[in-house]
């Protein structure tokens, strides 16, 4: 059985075409942010290799500076190219840990405490401040605060003596250069927040404009389809007055062509009906007119109705003879339309000599209708997006196309609004069955 559905969006919510754009732009900037963040770390090593080879005094170790360099160079390309199952912060905690190890062991070998290349706790520390959660950001304070008190115990040897008389312990280096990462941090989540709220600001806007736009939308679609209504059933009214003789007899050829004209002006009323449905559903402005009726009695009345259109086909239309009533309580006309519109749909999707069948059955308090046929069925990477308004199934061919794309998405809100669900089994070749819920009426 063929279908029409959509990838919609509702009044309230952003399409999934924008969140998936929003998320492929997300993804290539932080490719970006990547790609930079290895040119930043490349630049880093250079300089830094540059650096120590100035008069230095003490003259650091460079041996170990090299070996420094190559591993943490190696390790981070390494990490950025490598695909591993772990989010991109963890990702660059992992990465900023590593970035602290080598500054360690610079500052290790040029001093200690008292090294020139302190300054350089400061560097990872703002990447995390800026790019990480409160989290990363405070454990790895907390660990570069052990690496430079860790330093200043095991090799802080002797007090250091600067600017004349004034004298500096090691721990006082230690908690100074502690405290200048710990200030730095805090300012770089101060901006890090600001960041935050101002993005989040730009994504209400973005929010808040979408719901307009679609508002707009759909009080412009309810506009057209009430106004187009009243001409589309004078047209009708005119051809089903020459259709029946009121205007005079017809030939057979002219009497053919206001058939034809008939049922296209059926087909556009019905997509009017649709369009109207949708409006009323998605501005809340859709009221139900409940009440309890004989649910195997009422389908026997729907099957009349497209029993003509299925004789046309030679297609076997079965409704099994019903031996006891399902009371449902239920707004008469919209399950009409949810029934109709299956069964129709299983009309235009099966082929000569095909069969349907459409029953209902009583259930765990709830009244299940199904409608089954031989059609040609629905590929299972279809069915997810199978009631999406506007949606076509790619595997249909032109002619199976026709239409807007709406039957199946009104046919779930409708079965939704009524407190129900709608389920589809199918398989490609050998036919579709749809089915959907009901509440009975001594369940209501």
């Amino acid at each position: 059985m063929g279908f029409q559905a959509s990838l919609g969006r509702g009044p309230a919510f952003i399409s999934p075409c924008h969140i998936g754009k929003y998320m492929e732009e997300l993804e290539i900037r932080f490719q970006r942010l990547w790609k930079f963040s290895e040119i930043i770390v490349g630049a880093t090593i250079v300089f830094g290799l540059l650096i120590i080879q100035l008069p230095i005094t003490p003259p650091p170790n460079k041996l170990v500076i090299y070996a420094t360099a190559a591993v943490i160079a190696l390790f981070t390309f390494a990490l950025h190219r490598v695909k591993l199952p772990i989010s991109p912060a963890n990702k660059n905690f992992i990465e900023s840990v590593a970035d602290l190890v080598a500054i360690t062991v610079v500052v290790h070998v040029t001093g200690g405490v008292r090294s020139y290349f302190n300054f350089l706790y400061l560097l990872p520390g703002i990447d995390m401040a800026v790019v990480s959660t409160k989290r990363h950001t405070f454990a790895f304070w907390l660990l570069t605060s052990g690496f430079i008190f860790s330093e200043a115990a095991i090799f802080g040897g002797q007090e250091v003596h600067s600017f004349a008389d004034i004298t500096a312990s090691s721990y006082s280096l230690a908690i100074l250069n502690s405290w200048a990462v710990g200030l730095v941090t805090v300012y770089g989540r101060f901006l890090a927040r600001e960041a935050e709220a101002a993005q989040g600001a730009a994504t209400a806007a973005v929010v808040e404009k979408e719901k307009a736009i679609n508002k707009l939308k759909d009080e412009f679609l309810f506009i057209i389809s009430h106004e187009l209504r009243g001409p589309i059933t004078a047209i009708r009214g005119y051809l089903e007055l020459f259709l029946t003789g009121g205007a005079g007899t017809l030939e057979t050829p002219v009497k053919n062509l206001a058939a034809a004209a008939f049922r296209q002006g059926e087909h556009l009323n019905n997509l009017i009906a649709e369009l109207l449905d949708i409006s009323r559903l998605e501005t809340g402005k859709l009221h139900l007119s409940r009440e309890i009726f004989d649910l195997n009695e009422f389908l026997g009345e729907l099957a009349k109705e497209v029993e003509q259109e299925a004789d046309e086909k030679k297609i076997k239309l079965t409704l099994p003879v019903a031996t006891n009533k399902i009371l449902v309580n239920a707004d008469k006309e919209r399950v009409r339309e949810v029934v109709v519109h299956l069964l129709e749909n299983s009309i235009k999707f099966t082929g000569e000599f095909g069969k349907i069948w459409l029953w209902a059955e009583e259930k765990d308090n709830k009244a299940l209708v199904s409608v089954a046929d031989t059609g040609v069925g629905i590929p299972a990477e279809e069915i997810p997006d199978l009631f999406g308004r506007f949606y076509k199934g790619k595997s249909q061919n032109a002619s199976e196309k026709e239409g807007a794309g709406l039957g199946l998405f009104l046919v779930k809100e409708l079965v939704k609004v009524m407190g129900g669900e709608i389920f589809v089994e199918s398989q490609v070749g050998k036919g579709s069955k749809f089915t959907f819920t009901l509440p009975t009426a001594k369940s209501s």
